[in-house]
């Protein structure tokens, strides 16, 4: 097939536009969560804005238990057998609901041994309630195997705009922090409606899940490696504020405490928009990858090696101007009060190039399938976060839960891939890629 029929293809134009819808879906709602936080933030104040932001740290750690790793197993197997849709859905629907039910339950027992105080409790425990309704996600995973990526956007855009509006409605009301918890079950709930609706209106019926215990079993024995491997990641990716709160709460007062998480989870906000772009990226560059693997290793590692020096040059892009300006930008947003975000983006600035290089080494261990020694590295990289957090925010704060991030980020990306051959040579190829990464040529 030629180049310009492939394009004209009616299997690449319906690709194409899944694609561009996703996209659209994912810059759109970034554009509404940042502007709703800003005004949110500088309504609430650093403080309680360090209060809301330790209770969804800890339910960010927790909530992979909701899917239970299941939504790649079944996104899979909906493709591969249609045929079963019903008996998929049922079941994956009870392993959330299922999930939901244990999350809450788990953090009620851990919320009552750690001994929070009353008013964290009921943050954590409104945050939290929002997962009972994460069973109406296996309808997203059903569009997304359908490739109506449309579909999902529509919905995601919508209940992300509601939400929003429910938050500034709160600012407007000047209502008290409780009411801000409640905005993600608002949220949640807008979305599971929203889902539901669209699949009745698409001629299919939810009363028609058949869950199985054969399937679930099935689904549970197939998705376990998910579900370790994304609770290392969310740990990697969360411990750092709930650490930040825990430690700083007994050495220099609780206030204090919130008023450095406070200041960490603006800078955090901040930096998870930014990583949005690898995610783009790599989405973009992966079919050609993928294609060299099967057809020339050699031209396989130079697409690889493209990659990485894309990664690495829109690391510098981005990473430069985050360094000398968000001081400033985090003021002109934020306002005064949160100054110090500005300073802490700035130091997020030299944790970027591992959000750049690590969406771009997932091409690799797909390709590779090197799945368990993803699950392995994110583990080592989780364990790393908390050792360095525990010896580094006693001395320098939030400061060292930056410090503590990098470190274990290096490790988990580049260090681990030196202790096994078949990872040696990706080693190689980032370290080549970042070293010439002025000979960028096309990844495609």
């Amino acid at each position: 097939m030629g180049v310009t029929s492939m394009f004209e293809s009616p299997g690449f134009k319906k690709y194409l536009h899944n694609f561009s819808w996703l996209f659209v879906d994912r810059v759109v709602r970034m554009a509404m969560v940042l502007g709703t936080t800003v005004i949110v933030s500088r309504y609430l104040g650093v403080e309680r804005i360090g209060q809301l932001n330790y209770a969804l740290a800890i339910v960010s750690i927790a909530m992979v238990f909701t899917s239970l790793g299941a939504n790649e197993v079944v996104s899979r197997d909906l493709v591969r057998h249609p045929e079963r849709r019903d008996e998929l859905m049922g079941s994956t629907f009870a392993i959330k609901l299922f999930g939901g039910i244990i999350l809450n339950l788990g953090l009620l027992l851990y919320v009552f041994l750690k001994g929070l105080d009353h008013f964290t409790v009921m943050l954590v425990m409104i945050t939290a309630s929002a997962e009972l309704l994460k069973w109406s996600t296996v309808i997203d995973n059903y569009f997304m195997a359908e490739v109506r990526g449309n579909v999902a956007a529509k919905v995601n855009i919508a209940s992300t705009l509601f939400a929003s509006g429910y938050k500034l409605l709160l600012v407007w009301m000047k209502a008290p922090l409780i009411w801000f918890a409640w905005g993600y079950f608002a949220e949640t709930f807008s979305f599971t409606v929203g889902f539901l609706w669209v699949y009745h209106r698409n001629g299919l019926r939810y009363r028609d899940w058949r869950p199985t215990w054969r399937m679930v079993r099935y689904i549970m024995d197939q998705s376990w490696p998910m579900l370790v491997y994304g609770f290392a990641l969310q740990a990697q990716l969360k411990v750092d504020q709930v650490m930040i709160k825990d430690i700083l709460s007994r050495t220099l007062g609780e206030s204090f405490a919130n008023i450095e998480l406070g200041q960490y989870s603006v800078a955090v906000k901040m930096l998870e928009a930014i990583a949005f772009l690898p995610v783009v990226v790599q989405l973009a560059v992966a079919p050609a990858i993928a294609k060299a693997r099967v057809v020339d290793i050699d031209l396989y590692h130079e697409r690889l090696t493209n990659q990485y020096r894309l990664m690495f040059c829109l690391f510098l892009v981005t990473a430069i101007p985050m360094y000398f300006l968000s001081e400033w930008v985090i003021v002109l947003l934020y306002g005064e009060e949160f100054r110090e975000s500005g300073v802490l983006l700035s130091l997020f600035a030299f944790r970027l190039i591992f959000a750049f290089m690590g969406v771009a080494k997932g091409s690799f261990i797909t390709n590779e399938g090197l799945f368990k020694f993803s699950l392995i590295t994110s583990v080592i990289g989780a364990v790393v976060s908390i050792a360095m957090n525990a010896w580094l925010i006693p001395i320098i704060g939030a400061r060292g839960a930056i410090w503590a991030s990098i470190a274990s980020f290096l490790v988990s990306i580049f260090i681990v891939d030196l202790f096994t051959p078949r990872t040696r040579i990706n080693f190689r190829l980032m370290m080549h890629g970042m070293s010439t990464f002025w000979r960028l040529r096309s990844v495609k």
